[in-house]
């Protein structure tokens, strides 16, 4: 287990503070932010090449704040980091342990090198690989170490997208295919899709600190900031009040701006925030998100989800958002509101710019109340 606290490290006009922060063994753990967060300034003070101005770095509940870095047994992965005059097998070689027989450390080396298809790369030099090649070998020259962690930096930039793709899906089969039960990964990225397709839990940094954390569900379904709403893809957000009423004796919930008015989820915990039980009704500022994926375009289709939240709209502008959907921006009473809709949808609905339709909203959540901020 690894335990960050109070730790502070200034550069220049810019500070990374982590207040108290613990990752479980066996954990594929993803930083998470946009470039300048300080995710690889934390990287390297893990890692030990560089230091922090104050705080305290546990592993298995030990000090290891101020260990050299071939004491710490953590592997840092950067593919700048080759040694240029040795071959990748060599490069391998360096992170077995120096007990290894020569014999165990040729197995160890093929092993890796085919797991990480690499076999044929290994009498090659550095200065001869690509960007994808190399983010291969540094993984492979940590693996060889048989580290407790391993930090990856930004291992999957830079790469076309097939490459991206083959060395994403080869970190999940390494992942789950380790023999040593352990090993925790820690990985920094940009890139939201690639943290839903490799994390168990994820940190959102933002300016040097830890906006949000937990798992990738809780931050999609509970955003705490207009930040992570909008880093983690929630595109349509909306500022009004949220109203209590009573509705054939039964309490409802609703959000209300001067374009339209939601009824929202009771079992949303985040309403509580918004509850005064010395009144009837309450008007509290609120903002709302509302994700792409959940408005759904239905005209003369049967539409199987909650019917309260239905309008009509008109498309305003469509366009592709991948090879197999469109995104789609409806003005529903002089709000545009962003919808993600599959191509067979939209072929079968013949649905073009300026095209009348109805839509609901299979569910939208509160992000946070303004006043309290």
């Amino acid at each position: 287990m690894l335990e960050i606290k109070n730790l502070k490290k200034k550069l220049n006009d810019f500070t990374l503070e982590i207040d108290n922060l613990t990752i479980k063994d066996d954990d594929y753990f993803i930083f998470l932010g946009l470039s300048g967060s300080g995710k690889t300034t934390l990287l390297e003070i893990m890692a030990g090449f560089s230091k922090a101005d104050s705080g305290t770095i546990l592993l298995d509940g030990k000090d290891i704040t101020n260990k050299p870095i071939n004491k710490r047994n953590i592997a840092l992965c950067n593919g700048k980091y080759l040694f240029p005059h040795l071959t990748i097998s060599k490069n391998i070689e360096l992170g077995i342990k120096n007990n290894s027989n020569k014999n165990d450390k040729i197995e160890i080396i093929e092993n890796i090198a085919k797991t990480l298809k690499i076999k044929h790369l290994l009498n090659r030099y550095p200065k001869n690989l690509s960007m994808g090649e190399r983010q291969r070998v540094s993984l492979a020259m940590a693996l060889a170490m048989e580290p407790r962690i391993i930090l990856l930096d930004e291992p999957l930039s830079s790469l076309d997208r097939l490459i991206h793709e083959e060395l994403l899906y080869e970190l999940r089969e390494i992942y789950h295919n380790s023999n040593n039960t352990t090993t925790t990964i820690i990985h920094v990225t940009h890139d939201f899709n690639e943290a839903i397709a490799l994390s168990n839990n994820i940190a959102i940094l933002n300016k040097g600190k830890i906006e949000q954390m937990g798992n990738i569900k809780e931050i999609l379904r509970y955003p705490k900031s207009e930040f992570v709403a909008k880093f983690t893809g929630l595109r349509n957000l909306l500022n009004g009040r949220v109203i209590k009423q009573l509705n054939e004796n039964e309490e409802i919930y609703l959000f209300k701006n001067e374009n339209i008015t939601i009824q929202l989820n009771g079992n949303d915990k985040r309403i509580t925030k918004f509850i005064d039980n010395s009144k009837n009704q309450i008007y509290k500022k609120a903002l709302l998100g509302v994700r792409p994926e959940e408005i759904m375009i239905i005209n003369n289709c049967k539409c199987h989800y909650r019917n309260e939240n239905m309008y009509s709209g008109k498309i305003i502008e469509i366009f592709h958002s991948s090879l197999c959907t469109y995104q789609i921006i409806i003005d529903a009473n002089n709000l545009n509101l962003i919808c993600e809709v599959v191509k067979c949808h939209v072929d079968k609905m013949k649905l073009k710019i300026g095209s009348k339709i109805t839509f609901c909203i299979n569910n939208a959540m509160i992000i946070y109340d303004p006043s309290n901020k």
